[in-house]
């Protein structure tokens, strides 16, 4: 009952009251075969609990790791800066949740790089590289503590785009009226061929939707029926823009695709550039061909980051996004809670995902050996004070 209460809450997007409402119905269906159903707030102690059982006890010191670090967004003006861990050695494709360790948790409103390698060095393991994005305060923090650093493949393609196009003249003109199009259409008998709203943070990262979206209408303007043809008309204006955005975004997908799927090393990075020079920087413009220019000397200093030309490293983030990516789906809406104690559930997760790496925890130890003051005394020495809490306590003494 404890695994299945507590792998429904954390796998899912259900809250802790939903997963009840299922546990009941499970209950009706099997009868009293199916046990006793806890509640809410036994489901979400049990999480807690073994969320820090995990991050306390999980943790081999005598291995060595790779890390991938981050900050979040900012939740009532504190960040969590995550550390997570994972072995160096394991290059079998893409970093999954279950090959994951969180080696450090820290709030704050905000990091500097003493900040980091603080946290860095405080999750006392050796640690044999590390990758983040491109933001100062990490990068420096790594450099500080004696870390050999890669930049993410995602971020750092994706500023290779915005350093070209972002204040690119005929870039600006077909974003803003492809923004113009998505509001005049809007509920309208021509929404339905709109273009994929373009995300206002990271946008340069998340191109490739409406990128394609563009290069299709081109390819199938003449098909249209006349008043949508009029509607979208305004596209053929841009024809060899999106053709050199289109060579370019197909292109960070190939090569992230090398890299994450194959590992980064001397020789997937030749894969890489040799891609790039023949079909980005080859007979391009000077917009298109400073793209590829910069990549391939992304390519180049990464390579001086491997210690010797055998050597598999990761260079993608992706992981710590989506673990992010789970604890937004689980904190409350109300800002005002800041960041919580449910934030265990990010070192629990890894050990959850996976059914079978779920059986082999001894969850019902886990519980027996943590004890709720256990986790009022690590939410009081590592979070902020609950402002919502505070909030009741001072309107509650009013007589």
């Amino acid at each position: 009952m404890i695994m299945l209460c507590v792998h429904v809450y954390t796998t899912t997007s259900c809250g802790l009251r939903t997963v009840v409402a299922i546990l009941h119905s499970l209950e009706k269906t099997l009868g009293e075969a199916f046990g006793k159903v806890p509640c809410y707030n036994t489901i979400g102690n049990w999480m807690r609990k073994l969320g820090l059982s995990v991050y306390e006890e999980d943790t081999p010191k005598d291995q060595k790791y790779g890390v991938i670090l981050d900050e979040s967004i900012t939740v009532n003006k504190e960040k969590l800066l995550l550390i997570l861990g994972f072995d160096p050695e394991n290059v079998d494709g893409p970093l999954r949740h279950k090959d994951m360790t969180v080696l450090g948790m820290k709030v704050g409103e905000c990091f500097k790089r003493d900040d980091v390698k603080e946290g860095l060095e405080d999750t006392g393991v050796q640690i044999e590289y590390s990758i983040s994005d491109g933001a100062h305060n990490l990068v420096g923090g790594t450099k500080d503590a004696g870390i050999p650093h890669h930049l993410d493949i995602s971020h750092t393609l994706g500023n290779c785009m915005k350093h070209a196009y972002e204040k690119d003249p005929d870039f600006m003109e077909l974003t803003a009226k492809l923004g113009k199009i998505r509001l005049k259409y809007h509920l309208t008998e021509k929404a339905w061929l709109l273009p994929p709203n373009m995300r206002a943070m990271a946008r340069f990262m998340n191109m490739r939707d409406w990128v394609d979206w563009a290069a299709k209408l081109i390819g199938c303007y003449d098909t249209l029926e006349p008043d949508m043809k009029d509607a979208y008309a305004f596209i053929l204006e841009y024809r060899d823009l999106v053709s050199e955005l289109k060579t370019c975004t197909d292109a960070i997908s190939h090569v992230e695709s090398i890299c994450k799927n194959q590992g980064f090393c001397k020789r997937t990075s030749m894969l890489c550039q040799h891609y790039l020079i023949q079909n980005v920087i080859g007979d391009a413009n000077n917009r298109r061909a400073s793209v590829g220019l910069e990549m391939v000397e992304y390519f180049r200093k990464q390579e001086s980051v491997l210690p010797d030309r055998y050597a598999i490293h990761h260079i993608s983030s992706d992981i710590i996004e989506s673990a992010f990516g789970i604890f937004k789906d689980k904190k409350s809406p109300n800002n005002l809670y800041g960041i919580t104690s449910l934030v265990l559930i990010l070192p629990l997760y890894p050990k959850i995902v996976d059914y079978s790496v779920a059986e082999q925890q001894d969850f019902i130890v886990r519980l027996v050996n943590v004890k709720l003051k256990d986790i009022h005394l690590w939410t009081k020495e590592n979070l902020s004070e609950n402002k919502v809490l505070l909030r009741s306590r001072t309107l509650n003494k009013a007589s």
